[in-house]
């Protein structure tokens, strides 16, 4: 039935939109990449973790051609099917393997994303060591992860990384190394959710799960936004946005 609803509304073209979701934090991370992306529109894109496409096909409205990656081949099929329902509107395809046994020619993407998902696999070393020889050179990445610095509960933390399969939570200063020593130079790094508003839906979102409702998300993403523009960009974060590039030679 979902699916058949999501259908319905991409005809009318209500769907994908970000703002069409559950959860407050995805409508104000995907907003921060977004604004780092400075698309020319014709990009090659990659998109790693896809899930089942919804938001790369948001992603793919702004580039020439997009490919989204994801392990679970269920969400790649319901991907692919999203993906022919709104075809006029983004040029996508998805895959359902790692990235490092796909084998992408290197030098050969202009961007990209990933939204909260290297801390979710084993070997991300060499995952973030395929995304650099796969980008141009002076291409970036942009790619946001858990980090759960303002959560102070262990109890709490232990219970996000079970329910969320969390294989590591990154720091800045430990992941700017990470990417300089690979070869990346870093041009960001930013704390995200760092208010008080913040603190307090994340650690509701571990207790009761991360569904805020369709209804109120946009009205909470609006609330958390203004908490977060008020807060010191210098305080710690619940999530870290990255970004850095391939450097020129």
């Amino acid at each position: 039935m979902k699916k058949t609803v999501l259908k319905f509304l991409m005809k009318l073209g209500l769907y994908p939109h970000i703002r069409f979701t559950y959860s407050p934090f995805k409508i104000v991370e995907f907003g921060e990449m977004i604004d780092r992306a400075d698309f020319r529109g014709d990009e090659r894109v990659l998109d790693i973790g896809c899930g089942d496409g919804l938001q790369t096909l948001l992603f793919g409205e702004h580039v020439g051609h997009i490919t989204g990656i994801d392990v679970n081949s269920s969400f790649i099929a319901d991907a692919r099917s999203y993906a022919a329902g709104f075809s006029h509107k983004a040029n996508a395809d998805f895959e359902d393997r790692p990235l490092e046994k796909i084998g992408f020619d290197a030098d050969s993407f202009d961007l990209i994303f990933s939204v909260c998902v290297i801390e979710h696999i084993d070997n991300h070393e060499e995952v973030l060591q395929e995304c650099l020889r796969i980008l141009k050179p002076g291409a970036r990445i942009i790619f946001t992860v858990d980090t759960l610095e303002t959560i102070h509960d262990e109890a709490l933390i232990e219970k996000h990384r079970s329910d969320h399969h969390v294989v590591r939570y990154f720091r800045q200063d430990t992941l700017n190394d990470l990417l300089t020593e690979m070869g990346f130079e870093v041009l960001e790094t930013r704390n995200l959710f760092r208010s008080e508003l913040a603190h307090q839906l994340f650690i509701r979102g571990i207790k009761e799960g991360f569904n805020f409702g369709r209804l109120r998300c946009t009205s909470l993403a609006r609330e958390l936004a203004a908490a977060e523009a008020a807060t010191p960009l210098e305080a710690a974060g619940t999530f870290l946005l990255v970004v850095a590039r391939k450097p020129e030679s």
